[in-house]
């Protein structure tokens, strides 16, 4: 249930931010936003993955 739930909550974030913030900054020229988003994301992801493994290897 947790891989569902982590991966669940992964692509809703993802959604928010490429479906939502980064078009709304891109249509008002800030790329300064869209690029800290997209590089949030990537943090996220990333930290989601490490954390993952590292519970998998507890059980």
């Amino acid at each position: 249930m947790i891989p569902f739930t982590r991966i669940l909550t992964v692509l809703m974030f993802g959604v928010l931010c490429f479906v939502l913030i980064v078009p709304l900054a891109l249509q008002r020229h800030n790329m300064f936003i869209a690029i800290g988003i997209s590089v949030a994301f990537v943090l996220y992801l990333i930290a989601n993955v490490v954390l993952w493994r590292r519970m998998k290897r507890r059980a």
